[in-house]
């Protein structure tokens, strides 16, 4: 199921993915948040977002690098935090340490905000 092609139709990918992992449509989209006619415009767009995938990937438990070639060539808004393409956490001590990296970065990027918020004031 591995694509090798430059530029690939994320939406077919996607309901590649959903076929071989044989969820229902229905409990696919619960568990993304998303309606089930979301699901079916989504499957049909051929450039759809890097995050959607994401949480598509996250709730089918694949890794996105596996399927999509162009990762390599993302600009810096679409690019995927490893933590992201990683499966859940295996216990409460790895759900806390990844709690506590992304509250933190949180902090720092608002703390970043609040600066220049401050200096576009002045």
């Amino acid at each position: 199921m591995k694509n090798n092609r430059k530029k690939q139709h994320r939406g077919h990918l996607l309901k590649e993915l959903v076929k071989a992992n044989g969820i229902a449509i229905s409990k696919l989209a619960q568990r993304v948040g998303i309606s089930r006619s979301s699901y079916y415009n989504h499957a049909e767009d051929p450039e759809l977002s890097i995050d959607l995938m994401v949480k598509y990937a996250k709730v089918l438990n694949v890794n996105l690098s596996d399927y999509v070639t162009e990762l390599g060539e993302l600009n810096a808004t679409e690019s995927i935090p490893n933590y992201l393409l990683e499966a859940r956490p295996k216990n409460l001590q790895e759900a806390n340490a990844i709690i506590q990296t992304l509250q933190n970065k949180y902090i720092t990027l608002l703390e970043k905000y609040h600066i220049l918020h401050e200096q576009l004031k002045k």
